[in-house]
């Protein structure tokens, strides 16, 4: 399984993955950008979209994702580290136009790898995404402290809860040895 996210390489080299939350790339954009190029995608591909994206053009990116033949997507970042109020507390309106984006996605044919932060929002998601959802990506506090390089993988942590539905979360690959 595979997490697509084109516009990591837009960060400055070493940068930790916390950046990759803040308003300084136009993820969606890279994406398409990226798509329109006609890349070579792993089996299994997720590709990472903010979707609380007020400016995205959603249906030209579900024409791409499907073209590359694309098996899902996933709210990288989520919605909870983007949208907070002054104060830091995020704000639940943004989970719910990220679920109803996912939901779009998945009417299309997707699958969903849902990235959240707290097990909350990984029982909201369970409960609206149903059957499309494929997994959950459980993003701890250390995660975002990881260096943004080729070495991150999805490590798993097993099921949620008393569910079926995978759980993992990401972290520094071990060094493969001969």
């Amino acid at each position: 399984m595979t997490i697509y996210a084109p516009s990591l390489r837009a960060l400055p080299q070493n940068a930790m993955l916390v950046m990759a939350t803040l308003p300084v790339i136009d993820w969606n954009d890279c994406l398409l950008r990226d798509l329109q190029a006609s890349p070579i995608l792993p089996a299994f591909c997720y590709t990472a979209m903010v979707m609380i994206d007020p400016f995205a053009c959603w249906e030209d990116l579900g024409d791409l994702l499907e073209d590359a033949k694309v098996t899902g997507v996933t709210n990288f970042p989520p919605a909870a580290m983007i949208e907070r109020t002054p104060a830091g507390v995020p704000l639940d309106s943004g989970q719910e136009l990220e679920l109803r984006r996912m939901e779009w996605f998945a009417s299309r044919g997707l699958k969903v790898l849902f990235v959240a932060s707290d097990e909350a929002k990984m029982k909201a998601a369970a409960q609206r995404l149903g059957s499309q959802l494929d997994a959950f990506v459980y993003l701890s506090p250390d995660a975002l402290a990881l260096s943004i390089e080729s070495d991150i993988a999805l490590v798993s942590l097993g099921f949620h809860g008393s569910s079926s539905i995978p759980k993992f979360s990401l972290a520094k690959q071990p060094l493969r040895t001969a």
